[in-house]
């Protein structure tokens, strides 16, 4: 999570927070390239971000194809990772047009689960030569923390008093966050919900934190 915010607290502000999110989260799982999918039923699948045309065409493909390492995340709730012969073995019709265009890559796709309910998947690739093998839990982990820091909410059932105080004090943290790194609302908004995740607390806790000074996230050591 440290990793994640530094290199999205560095991506360019005035892209979208999918965009920015993805081109952290490759490099901090020491993947080349990945997309953010969301909504898999046919009708509704829809691709937030993708950081390349190679990863973007991988989406495009299983989009077509209703096959591929995204869809069968999506359907099993767990981590996909298969090299060239499992491609072609698992997904034929994928690989046979992936092949045509480009060279031989991983496939990699985590699902977005930041609790029993699989909001979309994290796909990724690395090139050929790479290892297949890569830190599933932490990708779990950190697929999870996107997933509540795009499509997450403050989700209260309290009073209407309660709910509007407590936007108040997440305003007032996202305010601090954007002066601690320097960077814009939404991300600021999108780590207080994704270190809530991470630490199993609500938002409501970690904006008092910050609001109190307890928590800062420029602190390297968090």
């Amino acid at each position: 999570m440290v990793r994640l915010t530094r290199l999205l607290a560095r991506t360019e502000p005035g892209q979208p927070l999918a965009d920015r999110l993805i081109a952290a989260l490759t490099p901090t799982l020491e993947m080349d390239g990945g997309a953010i999918t969301i909504g898999y039923e046919a009708a509704d699948r829809s691709t937030l971000s993708a950081t390349d045309p190679l990863a973007e065409r991988v989406e495009e493909l299983q989009d077509v194809l209703r096959e591929g390492p995204s869809l069968d995340a999506y359907r099993t709730g767990r981590p996909v990772a298969e090299g060239p012969a499992g491609q072609q073995s698992r997904w034929p019709r994928l690989s046979q047009l992936l092949s045509e265009s480009h060279e031989a890559i991983l496939l990699y796709a985590v699902p977005m689960m930041p609790d029993s309910r699989v909001l979309g998947v994290v796909s990724m690739y690395r090139h050929r030569g790479a290892p297949l093998e890569f830190d599933r839990e932490g990708a779990q982990f950190l697929a999870g923390a996107i997933g509540v820091a795009l499509l997450g909410g403050l989700g209260r059932t309290d009073s209407a008093e309660l709910v509007w105080s407590t936007r108040d004090r997440v305003h007032q943290a996202t305010g601090m966050v954007v002066a601690q790194l320097r960077i814009p609302p939404a991300d600021a908004l999108a780590l207080l919900r994704a270190h809530a995740f991470a630490d199993g607390m609500t938002l409501a806790d970690v904006a008092d934190d910050v609001v109190t000074r307890r928590l800062d996230f420029r602190d390297p050591g968090r």
